[in-house]
C-alpha cells in the first residue's frame, strides 16, 4: 500500500498497486455513514478485489457527515476521480493515456458509484467503462415512509417533467403512455391491497434497519429539498421522483404578505407577538406521494456510453425493491443507446426487435441477489461474503481487460 502525502490536494489516500504496470484501475468507495466502524472489513473487501482483478486500487475517502452534507461527498468523489486522471494515467514517459476504469461500492459508496458511472463515461476519453454496485442507496426519497396510494388516485406534481410518459411505460414503444384523466361521473373502483415492499418487509433487521437509513439522510442532507438532486439521488437520471414537497400555507401566506405595503414596525409586531399566542405552531414541510414520469437518459446529443453494470443486492434487504428499479432503468437505457447506435432509432420496430435488444441489454446490466442481506461486509456467512466479492471482482477483470465487445 502506498500513502499519498497528506499535505497533497487529493481525498485518494491509499492507493493498493497492481504487479504489472500497465494494470487497469479500480475506484472503490466506502460505505460511508450507515455502517460505522467497518474500516477492518473495508480493507477485506479491497484485499479480495486486488486479488481477484489484479488491478491498481484507488480508495476515495469521500466526507459525509453533519459537518460534510451533501453535496460535498459527491464533490469529493468527483475531485478524487479527477486526481486519479491526472496522476495515475500516466505512462513512463509522464504522457497522459486513455484507459477503462471501474468503480465500485456499497450503500453510500453504491450510491457514489452510480454517480460516477452514470456522469463520468464520455465517449474519447478515459471512462468509467464497469460500475459494480452492492445495495445503492439510488434514491434519498423514500416514499415507502408514506401512506400507500394505488397508482390510479396519485396526484399530479407541481412541475412538469420532461416527459409525458409515466415512470413504467417503455419510452421506445410507439404507442405513447399518457396519464388516463379520471371521469368525474366514473364511479370508483375498490382499493386494491398493494403488497408490501421490501422496505416494509425487511425494515427491522439489525444492521441496516430503515430507521437508520431515514435518521443518515436527516443528518446529511440541509434540506429535504436536496434529496431530490439527482446527483445524490441518481434514479432521478431515469425517473422524476415518487414524492414531492409540501409547503404549508403558513409559508405561502407570509410570502405573499412579504408582498403587500409593509405596516408600522410596534404595529406588526404586535400582530405578530399576537399570532404566535393564538395559533398552533407552524407546520413544517413534508413529502407527500405523486405520480412519476420517466426521463431520457442519456439525454440527446451527449457523447456518453452508459458502462457495463454489475448490481446486487440481499432477498431481504430493504433496498431491494431500489437495486431492483435501478436495474431496470439501467437495462431500459442501455437497450436504447445500443438501438440508437447500430440502427439510428429510438422506437422499437417490432417485438423481435425489442427482445433481441432486451437480451443484449441483460448481458451489460446484470443482477444478482444474495441471501439475506446481501451485503460485502457485516455478512452473517464471511465464506459467502467473500464469494459474493470475488464474483463481482471476476467479472470486473473480464469487463475491464476483455471489454466484452
Amino acid at each position: 500500500m502506498f500513502i499519498i502525502n497528506p499535505q497533497a490536494l487529493t481525498l485518494v489516500d491509499s492507493i493498493y498497486h497492481a504487479t504489472a504496470p500497465s494494470s487497469p484501475i479500480l475506484i472503490y468507495l466506502p460505505s460511508g455513514p450507515v455502517l460505522p466502524h467497518s474500516v477492518e472489513e473495508e480493507e477485506r473487501i479491497i484485499s479480495v478485489l486486488r486479488e481477484t482483478t489484479s488491478a491498481t486500487i484507488a480508495r476515495i475517502n469521500y466526507r459525509a457527515s453533519p459537518e460534510h452534507q451533501y453535496p460535498t461527498p459527491f464533490h469529493d468523489v468527483l475531485t478524487g476521480y479527477d486526481w486519479i486522471h491526472n496522476h495515475l494515467l500516466r505512462d513512463e514517459t509522464n504522457q497522459p493515456y486513455l484507459a477503462r476504469l471501474g468503480v465500485c461500492g456499497q450503500l453510500v459508496g453504491g450510491s457514489l458509484a452510480t454517480m460516477l458511472g452514470l456522469t463520468e463515461c464520455r465517449l474519447g476519453e478515459s471512462r468509467i467503462f464497469a460500475s459494480a454496485v452492492n445495495n445503492p442507496i439510488a434514491d434519498w426519497v423514500f416514499p415507502d415512509e408514506m401512506p400507500s396510494i394505488d397508482p390510479s388516485e396519485l396526484p399530479e406534481p407541481h412541475a412538469p417533467d420532461e416527459t409525458e410518459l409515466l415512470a413504467e411505460a417503455d419510452p421506445m414503444d410507439t404507442r405513447q403512455t399518457e396519464v388516463p384523466s379520471p371521469s368525474p361521473v366514473t364511479p370508483k373502483r375498490p382499493r386494491r391491497k398493494l403488497p408490501p415492499t421490501s422496505w416494509q418487509l425487511y425494515g427491522d433487521n439489525m444492521t441496516i434497519p430503515t430507521l437508520t437509513l431515514s435518521a443518515e439522510r436527516d443528518v446529511l442532507f440541509r434540506k429535504p429539498d436536496h434529496y431530490f438532486d439527482r446527483f445524490a439521488s441518481p434514479m432521478h437520471f431515469f425517473r422524476s421522483p415518487h414524492a414531492q414537497m409540501i409547503q404549508p400555507e403558513h409559508e405561502d401566506m407570509f410570502a405573499s404578505r412579504q408582498q403587500i405595503e409593509p405596516l408600522d414596525p410596534d404595529i406588526q409586531m404586535s400582530l405578530d407577538h399576537y399570532a404566535s399566542m393564538s395559533q398552533a405552531p407552524p407546520e413544517l414541510p413534508y413529502l407527500a406521494r405523486c405520480r412519476a414520469y420517466a426521463r431520457i437518459y442519456p439525454p440527446a446529443g451527449t457523447n456518453l456510453a452508459l458502462p457495463h453494470w454489475h448490481v446486487t443486492t440481499g432477498d431481504e434487504s430493504p433496498l431491494l425493491d431500489q437495486a431492483t428499479e435501478l436495474t431496470k432503468m439501467l437495462r431500459r437505457s442501455v437497450a436504447r443507446q445500443m438501438l440508437k447506435s447500430y440502427a439510428g432509432r429510438t422506437r422499437w420496430q417490432d417485438a423481435n426487435e425489442k427482445k433481441m435488444y432486451g437480451e443484449k441489454a441483460l448481458e451489460r446490466v446484470q443482477m444478482d441477489t444474495r441471501p439475506g442481506l446481501g451485503l460485502w461486509t457485516h455478512c452473517e456467512d464471511s465464506q459467502d461474503g467473500q464469494k459474493s466479492i470475488r464474483s463481482v471482482g471476476a467479472w470486473m477483470k473480464d469487463c475491464l481487460e476483455n471489454g466484452f465487445n
